[in-house]
């Protein structure tokens, strides 16, 4: 983390609220650009804690790293964490928890949050991390100290990236659907993620390719890889804005796809009983016809 040059004001930042740490701190961004990093940073030294393992993949009993399963953080998870801080410190003399991807919280788990925030325990430190903070009660969000990571320009991120051994063609266009983020195409890449573009190309001009392209995107995680789709067509979008010739119908459906792929996002992310694969091949057998177009 510490090569990664757009963190360095955030971690200077961070270093210095130590000394006067309020109960709950918001660490946020666009998402991607090291959010987190920044919250084991700060738990790390929180704690005390030696050696060169994050935090989140230490065991230690004064410590709770909350992330959500399946997309959303419960209310019983919350709780865990409430009655987590309320507990003596063991060995650091403070707690600490953090939870990432916050906004994922659903309604009931961020009110009970929000009393723990309200009266918190002594000695006890609640990091939030997150990438969409707009989606945080306001409430939440208010009695937090905020600290925001910046993203960093696209040549800064592909230097970077070609240091982590993550370069080529493949490289930049994963940079582009994960919208810049280094951290989200440094994971993807560790995954095995390809590039989606190139596939999506072949099933505009071939719409009968669209039912193998769903078959083999089937075992990824479907809100991911629509968000992906979503970052190519708003591209799409501003390129026909950007030539006025070509906005007018094209453009318009352009928009009305980005929000078909907008709305079954927010369902995979949510209903857990949405048949995937059909989804899926759906949305590729409209973007044939759009391709089309």
């Amino acid at each position: 983390m510490n090569d990664a040059p757009w963190l360095q004001d955030a971690m200077q930042r961070a270093e210095a609220l130590l000394a006067r740490l309020p109960h709950g701190m918001l660490i946020d961004g666009p998402g991607g650009w090291g959010e987190a990093q920044v919250a084991d940073a700060l738990a790390v030294r929180l704690l005390g804690l030696g050696g060169d393992r994050p935090a989140s993949e230490v065991a230690h009993p004064d410590l709770r790293w909350l992330e959500p399963v399946d997309g959303t953080i419960r209310i019983d998870a919350v709780r865990a964490v409430i009655e987590f801080l309320q507990q003596t410190p063991r060995l650091a003399g403070r707690k600490v928890a953090a939870i990432i991807d916050a906004e994922r919280m659903n309604l009931n788990a961020a009110n009970a949050l929000l009393k723990s925030l309200e009266e918190p325990p002594a000695e006890s430190f609640l990091i939030l991390v997150s990438g969409a903070p707009e989606r945080l009660l306001p409430t939440v969000r208010s009695r937090c100290q905020r600290l925001s990571v910046h993203a960093a320009a696209r040549e800064e991120v592909l230097a970077w990236l070609a240091g982590e051994g993550v370069g080529g063609d493949a490289a930049a266009q994963l940079v582009t659907e994960y919208g810049g983020a280094p951290f989200a195409v440094r994971e993807a890449a560790a995954a095995g993620a390809t590039p989606l573009w190139p596939e999506l190309v072949a099933a505009g001009r071939e719409p009968a390719t669209a039912t193998r392209l769903a078959d083999s995107r089937k075992a990824e995680d479907l809100a991911d890889l629509l968000g992906r789709w979503l970052r190519i067509v708003h591209g799409l979008a501003r390129q026909r804005l950007g030539g006025k010739a070509e906005s007018g119908a094209g453009l318009n459906a352009l928009v009305d796809f980005a929000g078909e792929l907008e709305r079954a996002r927010e369902a995979a992310l949510f209903n857990k009983g949405l048949s995937r694969p059909l989804q899926l091949e759906r949305l590729l057998l409209l973007w044939a016809e759009l391709w089309r177009r």
